[in-house]
C-alpha cells in the first residue's frame, strides 16, 4: 500500500518523477516523509511602515507605477503602496503575461524577503497573486518549506504531499512502536498532518529542526529508531561474510618494523594489536581508526598491510586525492623497501603504457599492494585475490565507490578486510550511531617531543608587517606554507589566487626562495615542488588547499592561512597539523579580512584556545551538522530526512535500545521501519 507508485497522483509524470528521484522520493509514502525544513506565516499582513530589511513577510499593496527596464539589466519594477508606505517589487525574470497582468492599479498579496536599497524598501521576486480589494485571508495555517529539487517549486510539492497523506491508507500502514517506547504516545499520521500543515497559533521555533513540538519529536525519535535498526542489522549481516583469516608475520611485518624509525606509541601498540585480533578471525574486520594530525595512522595501516602481504594476498591503500595517494605510495615503499617492486601507485595520472602493465600486474598478483585514488574503482582494475581495503578519510568517497571496491575481490564468498583511517575526529555518541556497524579505535596521543603549535588570529591590514616578519623567520632557518584564499568552487579561480600571492611574495623573497603548489600541476611537478621546499631549496610554499593531508615536511614551522574565516574549522585543523611534525616551536596565522561577523570570530578562536581535534569537530559539527563527516553529500540522497545527529544528541541512547529491543523480538517491524524512514540509503553506511 505504501509504495503506490507517484504518478497516481494528478500532475506527475515521468519528468517529475525523475526530479523527485533525485531528492530521495521514490513513492507516496516517501512524499509523506518529505518533511519542512522551515515555516512562513501567511496568515496575517503586515504594514510596509512596519517592515524591516531581513523579514520576511506578507503584504498587501496596490501598484502605483509599473516599469520594464533593460539595463544595466532586464528588470520590472512595480512601485506599490498600502495605506501607511511604499516599496518596490522587483522581478529579474518575467514574462510578457505578466506585464500585462501587473498593471497600475491592481492589488496583490505579495510574500517575501524585505530588503534595503538606495530607493528604500524592496522585495525581490516575492511570491505573490492579484486579488480584489475585499480579499479576505485564506491562510489560517502556517506554510511549510520543502527542500525541493530543480524545476519543482514549493507550491507544487505542498499540492503534491496534501494528495499523498490524503491517499495513503495509514491506518493500514499502522507501525506499532508505541509499545516499545511509551514516549511516543501521538499517533503518526496526527503527527504528520501538524507537521506539514501546523495552526498559526503554534510557536514556529518549537516545529522547526531542533524544536520540542510533540509532533516532532515523534517523527525524529522514530526516524533514529529506524537509522539504529538499519545499523544493528548492518553489523549482523556483516559477520554472516567470511574473509581470509590474517596472522602470519614474516618478511613484510619485519620490513616495517625495521624501517619504522621511531618506537609505536602506547596508543599506536593499542590500536595494532585491536586491528591484528580482528584481522585473525575468518570475519570481515570493520574498523575505524580516528587519529589527530600527525598521530601516526599511515605506519598502523601498514602493519594490517604487512599481515595480508605475509599471507601473500593482495592489499588495495586508497586515498580521496592524487597528492595524497603519492604521499602514502611514498611512506609505503620506504616501509617496505626491499619489496618496493611489489607496490604500485594508480590515479588519474597514471600513463596509459604503465595502467595497462600495473593492471596486468594486478590481476596476475605480482603487485601486492596497490594504492590509489578514485581509479582504484573502476571496471577494469582486477584483483587476483584482495585480502584488505584501508581507505583514508573515508568521508570523501561516495558510497557506491566504496561498494564497488569491495565487489572487486575474485572471490564469491570471501569478503575483504577493511580499515578506515581519518583524521576526522567524531564525537562518541555520533560515532556510536553513525558508525554503529564498525568497531572504533582512537590514537589519542602524538609521538613524543611534539610542541603545541602557537596559533594566532590577524587582520588582513597587518599582512605587510607579517611578511617582514616571515623574511626575518626563513634567514633563520624557517620554512613557511601559505595558504591561499578560498574563493569559491573554481579550480580556476583558486589558482587565480595562488598565482598572485605566488608573484606577491616573490618580489618580496628572491624568486628561487618560493615555490608553488595547487591542484593542476602534474603530479612530477607537485613532487618536484614538495622536495625542493624538503630539500630547502624553496622557504616559502605557496600553496592551495592541496597540502591539507599527506604532505609531511618535519621541519615546516610556520603556516599562514589566508581568508581563515572561509574555511571550516576542520580544515583549517587540517591545515595546520602540516606544522609542528618536528621538535621546533611552530606558528600558525590566520589571517582574516578586517572586519568579521562575530560568529567567524568564535569559529577561529577555537582553533586559538584548542590543539584538540575531537573538541574541534564538536565544535564544527554544532555549526555545519552531520552531513559533510558521514559523506551523505556524496550521496545524491541525505540519510537523515528529519534528525540532525547532533543537534538531537540527548535522544541517541534510548533510541538506540529501542532500536536493539524491536531488532531481537520483532524483527519485521524493524525491517517496516527501515523501509518507512531509510529505504535506499542504508545502503550508504554499508561501505
Amino acid at each position: 500500500m505504501a509504495n503506490i507508485e507517484l504518478t497516481q497522483l494528478k500532475g506527475i509524470g515521468p519528468s517529475i518523477v525523475e526530479k523527485l528521484n533525485l531528492i530521495g522520493i521514490f513513492n507516496l509514502r516517501d512524499l509523506c516523509f518529505h518533511l519542512p525544513f522551515g515555516y512562513q506565516d501567511r496568515t496575517k499582513i503586515t504594514q510596509i511602515v512596519n517592515l524591516q530589511p531581513g523579514d520576511e513577510k506578507l503584504i498587501k499593496v496596490k501598484i502605483l507605477s509599473a516599469q520594464s527596464l533593460y539595463r544595466p539589466r532586464k528588470m520590472m519594477v512595480l512601485k506599490s503602496t498600502d495605506e501607511s508606505s511604499t516599496i518596490n517589487v522587483r522581478f529579474f525574470y518575467f514574462h510578457p503575461a505578466q506585464t500585462r497582468q501587473l498593471k497600475a492599479g491592481t492589488e496583490l498579496l505579495c510574500y517575501g524577503k524585505v530588503s534595503l536599497s538606495r530607493y528604500g524598501l524592496e522585495m525581490i521576486h516575492p511570491e505573490y497573486e492579484v486579488i480584489s480589494s475585499d480579499h479576505a485571508l485564506k491562510d489560517k495555517k502556517l506554510t511549510p518549506v520543502y527542500r525541493v529539487p530543480k524545476g519543482i517549486g514549493q507550491k507544487k510539492i505542498r499540492g503534491f504531499i496534501h494528495a499523498a497523506i490524503s491517499k495513503l491508507d495509514f491506518a493500514e500502514d499502522f507501525l506499532d512502536v508505541e509499545k516499545y517506547d511509551s514516549s511516543l504516545n501521538m499517533k503518526i499520521i496526527d503527527a504528520l498532518a501538524t507537521i506539514h500543515n501546523p495552526d498559526a497559533g503554534i510557536n514556529i521555533e518549537e516545529m522547526l529542526p531542533g524544536g520540542s513540538h510533540p509532533a516532532r519529536v515523534r517523527l525524529l525519535k522514530e526516524e533514529m529508531i529506524a537509522f539504529q535498526a538499519g545499523m544493528a542489522f548492518l553489523k549482523r549481516k556483516q559477520k554472516r561474510h567470511q574473509a581470509f583469516p590474517l596472522f602470519k608475520e614474516n618478511e613484510w611485518t619485519a620490513e616495517v618494523q625495521s624501517n619504522f624509525p621511531f618506537e609505536l606509541t602506547s596508543a599506536q601498540a593499542r590500536v595494532v594489536s585491536e586491528i591484528k585480533e580482528d584481522l585473525s578471525q575468518a570475519v570481515p574486520m570493520m574498523r575505524l581508526v580516528q587519529g589527530d594530525v600527525g598521530s601516526g595512522k599511515t605506519v598502523v595501516g601498514a602493519l594490517a598491510a604487512a599481515l595480508a602481504l605475509d599471507s601473500s594476498l593482495q592489499v588495495a591503500f586508497m586515498a580521496p586525492t592524487t597528492l595524497l595517494a603519492e604521499q602514502h605510495f611514498l611512506s609505503l615503499k620506504l616501509f617496505f623497501n626491499k619489496q618496493a617492486g611489489k607496490v604500485a601507485l594508480l590515479t588519474g595520472s597514471t600513463s596509459s603504457s604503465q595502467r595497462k602493465k600495473i593492471l596486468q600486474d594486478l590481476k596476475e598478483n605480482k603487485i601486492k599492494l596497490i594504492v590509489g585514488t578514485h581509479a582504484l574503482f573502476q571496471k577494469s582494475v582486477e584483483f587476483s585475490n584482495l585480502a584488505l581495503i584501508i581507505i583514508d578519510e573515508q568521508h570523501r568517497f561516495g558510497v557506491n565507490q566504496r561498494l564497488a571496491l569491495r565487489k572487486k575481490n575474485d572471490s564469491e564468498t570471501l569478503a575483504p578486510h577493511q580499515l578506515t583511517l581519518t583524521a576526522t575526529p567524531i564525537p562518541r555518541t555520533l560515532s556510536m550511531s553513525v558508525y554503529a556497524n564498525m568497531d572504533v579505535s582512537i590514537i589519542d596521543e602524538l609521538p613524543p617531543g611534539r610542541k603545541p603549535i602557537q596559533t594566532s588570529c590577524l587582520p588582513l591590514s597587518g599582512k605587510d608587517k607579517l611578511i617582514e616578519r616571515m623574511l626575518a623567520a626563513t634567514k633563520q632557518g624557517s620554512k613557511v606554507y601559505w595558504i591561499c584564499p578560498l574563493i569559491e568552487e573554481s579550480e580556476n579561480l583558486d589558482l587565480n589566487a595562488v598565482m598572485e600571492t605566488y608573484e606577491d611574495l616573490s618580489e618580496h623573497f628572491s624568486q628561487e626562495k618560493v615555490g608553488c603548489l595547487h591542484g593542476k600541476l602534474s603530479a612530477n611537478k607537485k613532487q618536484e615542488q614538495i622536495q625542493a621546499f624538503k630539500d630547502s631549496k624553496t622557504s616559502i610554499l605557496v600553496s592551495t588547499t592541496v597540502v591539507e593531508v599527506g604532505v609531511d615536511i618535519p621541519d615546516a614551522d610556520i603556516m599562514v592561512i589566508e581568508n581563515a574565516e572561509r574555511f571550516g574549522l576542520a580544515q583549517l585543523h587540517q591545515l595546520r597539523g602540516r606544522i609542528g611534525r618536528g621538535t621546533k616551536e611552530s606558528f600558525c596565522i590566520l589571517l582574516h579580512k578586517d572586519k568579521i561577523q562575530d560568529v567567524s570570530s568564535q569559529r577561529l578562536q577555537v582553533l586559538v584556545d584548542s590543539q584538540d581535534g575531537f573538541k574541534i569537530a564538536e565544535e564544527d559539527l554544532v555549526i555545519r551538522g552531520p552531513g559533510e563527516i558521514m559523506g551523505a553529500q556524496q550521496t545524491g540522497i541525505v540519510p537523515m530526512k528529519y534528525t540532525n545527529l547532533v543537534r538531537d544528541s540527548q535522544y541517541l541512547m534510548e533510541t538506540k535500545k529501542v532500536a536493539e529491543l524491536i531488532c531481537n523480538e520483532e524483527p519485521e517491524l524493524a525491517n517496516q521501519l527501515i523501509e518507512r524512514w531509510i529505504s535506499g540509503s542504508i545502503a550508504f553506511a554499508d561501505a
